[in-house]
Protein backbone atom coordinates (compact mmCIF):
# COMPACT_ATOMS: atom_id res chain seq x y z
CA UNK A 1 0.00 0.00 0.00
CA UNK A 2 1.25 3.47 -0.83
CA UNK A 3 0.00 5.54 2.07
CA UNK A 4 2.14 5.54 5.18
CA UNK A 5 1.15 8.03 7.90
CA UNK A 6 -2.17 8.81 9.50
CA UNK A 7 -4.16 11.81 8.43
CA UNK A 8 -4.52 14.34 11.23
CA UNK A 9 -7.96 14.06 12.88
CA UNK A 10 -10.09 17.19 12.69
CA UNK A 11 -9.94 19.44 15.73
CA UNK A 12 -12.83 21.46 17.03
CA UNK A 13 -12.79 25.10 18.06
CA UNK A 14 -13.60 25.72 21.72
CA UNK A 15 -12.90 29.45 21.84
CA UNK A 16 -11.73 32.36 19.75
CA UNK A 17 -8.32 30.82 19.10
CA UNK A 18 -8.35 27.53 21.01
CA UNK A 19 -8.57 24.08 19.46
CA UNK A 20 -9.57 21.08 21.51
CA UNK A 21 -7.43 17.95 21.14
CA UNK A 22 -9.06 15.14 19.15
CA UNK A 23 -11.35 12.88 21.12
CA UNK A 24 -10.83 9.14 21.51
CA UNK A 25 -13.45 8.55 18.84
CA UNK A 26 -11.76 10.94 16.41
CA UNK A 27 -8.38 9.30 17.02
CA UNK A 28 -9.86 5.86 16.39
CA UNK A 29 -11.45 6.97 13.12
CA UNK A 30 -8.19 8.51 11.90
CA UNK A 31 -6.23 5.43 12.98
CA UNK A 32 -8.66 3.11 11.20
CA UNK A 33 -8.26 5.03 7.94
CA UNK A 34 -4.47 5.00 8.28
CA UNK A 35 -4.33 1.29 9.08
CA UNK A 36 -6.59 0.39 6.16
CA UNK A 37 -4.41 2.48 3.85
CA UNK A 38 -1.21 0.86 5.13
CA UNK A 39 -2.36 -2.77 5.53
CA UNK A 40 -5.64 -3.01 3.68
CA UNK A 41 -9.01 -3.36 5.39
CA UNK A 42 -8.89 -7.17 5.51
CA UNK A 43 -5.54 -7.24 7.33
CA UNK A 44 -6.37 -4.44 9.74
CA UNK A 45 -7.02 -5.58 13.32
CA UNK A 46 -8.74 -3.65 16.06
CA UNK A 47 -5.51 -3.98 18.05
CA UNK A 48 -3.64 -2.12 15.28
CA UNK A 49 -6.16 0.70 15.43
CA UNK A 50 -6.24 1.04 19.19
CA UNK A 51 -2.44 0.98 19.41
CA UNK A 52 -2.13 3.75 16.81
CA UNK A 53 -4.83 5.80 18.54
CA UNK A 54 -3.38 5.16 22.02
CA UNK A 55 -6.79 3.87 23.13
CA UNK A 56 -7.61 0.66 24.97
CA UNK A 57 -9.66 -2.05 23.28
CA UNK A 58 -12.35 -1.67 25.92
CA UNK A 59 -12.65 1.99 24.96
CA UNK A 60 -12.94 1.00 21.29
CA UNK A 61 -15.96 -1.12 22.17
CA UNK A 62 -17.60 1.88 23.81
CA UNK A 63 -17.52 3.77 20.50
CA UNK A 64 -17.95 1.08 17.85
CA UNK A 65 -19.56 -2.36 17.60
CA UNK A 66 -16.58 -3.65 15.61
CA UNK A 67 -14.02 -3.01 12.90
CA UNK A 68 -16.63 -2.63 10.16
CA UNK A 69 -18.58 0.06 12.00
CA UNK A 70 -15.44 2.10 12.67
CA UNK A 71 -14.27 1.83 9.05
CA UNK A 72 -17.71 2.71 7.68
CA UNK A 73 -17.81 5.73 9.99
CA UNK A 74 -14.44 6.88 8.64
CA UNK A 75 -15.69 6.43 5.09
CA UNK A 76 -18.97 8.23 5.79
CA UNK A 77 -17.17 11.21 7.31
CA UNK A 78 -14.76 11.39 4.36
CA UNK A 79 -17.59 11.37 1.80
CA UNK A 80 -19.51 13.99 3.76
CA UNK A 81 -16.44 16.22 3.76
CA UNK A 82 -15.95 15.67 0.01
CA UNK A 83 -19.56 16.69 -0.66
CA UNK A 84 -19.25 19.80 1.51
CA UNK A 85 -15.95 20.94 0.02
CA UNK A 86 -16.96 20.33 -3.60
CA UNK A 87 -20.30 22.11 -3.12
CA UNK A 88 -18.61 25.13 -1.53
CA UNK A 89 -16.04 25.36 -4.32
CA UNK A 90 -18.59 25.10 -7.13
CA UNK A 91 -21.05 27.66 -5.80
CA UNK A 92 -23.84 29.25 -7.86
CA UNK A 93 -22.04 32.57 -8.22
CA UNK A 94 -19.47 31.06 -10.60
CA UNK A 95 -19.60 30.57 -14.36
CA UNK A 96 -20.18 26.94 -15.31
CA UNK A 97 -16.63 26.02 -16.28
CA UNK A 98 -15.43 27.72 -13.10
CA UNK A 99 -17.83 25.57 -11.08
CA UNK A 100 -16.35 22.43 -12.62
CA UNK A 101 -12.75 23.55 -12.19
CA UNK A 102 -13.35 24.80 -8.67
CA UNK A 103 -15.14 21.64 -7.56
CA UNK A 104 -12.57 19.29 -9.06
CA UNK A 105 -9.61 21.24 -7.69
CA UNK A 106 -11.17 21.28 -4.22
CA UNK A 107 -11.73 17.53 -4.44
CA UNK A 108 -8.14 16.81 -5.50
CA UNK A 109 -6.71 19.09 -2.81
CA UNK A 110 -8.82 17.44 -0.13
CA UNK A 111 -7.72 13.96 -1.20
CA UNK A 112 -4.09 15.12 -1.30
CA UNK A 113 -4.37 16.51 2.23
CA UNK A 114 -6.08 13.38 3.58
CA UNK A 115 -4.29 10.48 1.82
CA UNK A 116 -5.35 7.75 4.25
CA UNK A 117 -9.01 8.75 4.08
CA UNK A 118 -8.68 9.11 0.30
CA UNK A 119 -7.32 5.61 -0.08
CA UNK A 120 -10.01 4.23 2.21
CA UNK A 121 -12.68 5.86 0.02
CA UNK A 122 -11.18 5.35 -3.44
CA UNK A 123 -9.60 1.91 -3.07
CA UNK A 124 -10.60 -0.06 0.03
CA UNK A 125 -14.31 0.83 -0.22
CA UNK A 126 -14.39 -0.63 -3.73
CA UNK A 127 -12.66 -3.93 -3.07
CA UNK A 128 -12.31 -5.28 0.45
CA UNK A 129 -14.74 -3.56 2.80
CA UNK A 130 -18.32 -4.70 3.58
CA UNK A 131 -20.97 -4.13 0.84
CA UNK A 132 -22.26 -1.05 2.66
CA UNK A 133 -18.94 0.64 1.90
CA UNK A 134 -19.37 0.32 -1.85
CA UNK A 135 -22.90 1.71 -1.52
CA UNK A 136 -21.49 4.76 0.26
CA UNK A 137 -18.77 5.13 -2.37
CA UNK A 138 -21.38 4.94 -5.15
CA UNK A 139 -23.40 7.69 -3.46
CA UNK A 140 -20.33 9.93 -3.52
CA UNK A 141 -19.83 9.22 -7.22
CA UNK A 142 -23.44 10.22 -7.87
CA UNK A 143 -22.65 13.67 -6.48
CA UNK A 144 -19.86 14.04 -9.05
CA UNK A 145 -22.07 12.71 -11.84
CA UNK A 146 -24.71 15.30 -10.97
CA UNK A 147 -22.09 18.07 -10.98
CA UNK A 148 -20.87 17.05 -14.44
CA UNK A 149 -24.39 16.53 -15.76
CA UNK A 150 -25.11 20.20 -15.10
CA UNK A 151 -22.73 21.03 -17.95
CA UNK A 152 -24.83 19.07 -20.48
CA UNK A 153 -26.78 22.24 -21.33
CA UNK A 154 -23.53 23.69 -22.70
CA UNK A 155 -22.49 20.60 -24.65
CA UNK A 156 -21.58 21.02 -28.30
CA UNK A 157 -21.47 17.24 -28.88
CA UNK A 158 -24.34 14.82 -28.27
CA UNK A 159 -23.10 12.12 -25.90
CA UNK A 160 -24.95 9.02 -24.63
CA UNK A 161 -26.11 9.01 -20.98
CA UNK A 162 -23.34 6.54 -20.12
CA UNK A 163 -20.66 9.03 -21.18
CA UNK A 164 -20.65 10.84 -17.84
CA UNK A 165 -20.06 7.69 -15.80
CA UNK A 166 -17.39 6.49 -18.24
CA UNK A 167 -15.57 9.82 -18.03
CA UNK A 168 -15.67 9.77 -14.23
CA UNK A 169 -14.37 6.19 -14.32
CA UNK A 170 -11.26 7.43 -16.11
CA UNK A 171 -10.75 10.11 -13.46
CA UNK A 172 -11.19 7.52 -10.70
CA UNK A 173 -8.48 5.35 -12.29
CA UNK A 174 -6.00 8.26 -12.40
CA UNK A 175 -6.68 9.14 -8.75
CA UNK A 176 -6.34 5.53 -7.54
CA UNK A 177 -3.08 5.12 -9.44
CA UNK A 178 -1.50 8.05 -7.60
CA UNK A 179 -2.91 7.02 -4.22
CA UNK A 180 -1.72 3.42 -4.48
CA UNK A 181 1.72 4.61 -5.61
CA UNK A 182 1.99 6.82 -2.51
CA UNK A 183 1.85 10.04 -4.55
CA UNK A 184 -1.22 11.66 -3.01
CA UNK A 185 0.51 15.05 -2.94
CA UNK A 186 0.52 15.04 -6.74
CA UNK A 187 -3.25 14.70 -7.10
CA UNK A 188 -3.88 18.43 -7.75
CA UNK A 189 -1.54 18.17 -10.75
CA UNK A 190 -4.03 15.79 -12.38
CA UNK A 191 -6.58 18.60 -12.79
CA UNK A 192 -5.87 19.36 -16.49
CA UNK A 193 -5.99 15.70 -17.53
CA UNK A 194 -9.16 15.06 -15.54
CA UNK A 195 -10.86 18.18 -16.90
CA UNK A 196 -10.05 17.12 -20.46
CA UNK A 197 -11.27 13.55 -19.89
CA UNK A 198 -14.51 14.74 -18.34
CA UNK A 199 -15.32 17.35 -20.99
CA UNK A 200 -14.24 15.72 -24.24
CA UNK A 201 -17.44 13.60 -24.50
CA UNK A 202 -19.49 16.83 -24.57
CA UNK A 203 -17.28 19.34 -26.37
CA UNK A 204 -15.22 19.22 -29.52
CA UNK A 205 -11.60 18.35 -28.91
CA UNK A 206 -10.24 21.87 -29.29
CA UNK A 207 -12.72 23.28 -26.78
CA UNK A 208 -11.97 20.50 -24.29
CA UNK A 209 -8.25 21.22 -24.72
CA UNK A 210 -8.91 24.91 -24.08
CA UNK A 211 -10.58 24.12 -20.76
CA UNK A 212 -7.73 21.74 -19.89
CA UNK A 213 -5.27 24.56 -20.52
CA UNK A 214 -7.30 26.87 -18.30
CA UNK A 215 -7.09 24.19 -15.61
CA UNK A 216 -3.32 24.00 -16.10
CA UNK A 217 -3.05 27.76 -15.65
CA UNK A 218 -5.00 27.57 -12.41
CA UNK A 219 -2.74 24.77 -11.13
CA UNK A 220 0.35 26.82 -11.98
CA UNK A 221 -1.16 29.84 -10.28
CA UNK A 222 -2.11 27.77 -7.25
CA UNK A 223 -5.68 28.87 -7.87
CA UNK A 224 -9.22 27.76 -8.69
CA UNK A 225 -10.74 29.05 -5.48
Amino acid sequence: MGTRGADPPERRATGAATLAPPTERERLIAAMAASCAARGYAATRIADVTAAAAVGENSFEQHFAGKAECALTALNETLAEVTRVVAAASGPERADWEKLLGGLRALLELLAARPSAAQLACAEARQSMPPEAYALYASGIRVLVAMLDRTRAYASVTAPPSATRAAIGGAEALIRRELLAGRAERLPELLPDIVYGLLVPYLDQQEALRYAELARERVNEGGVR
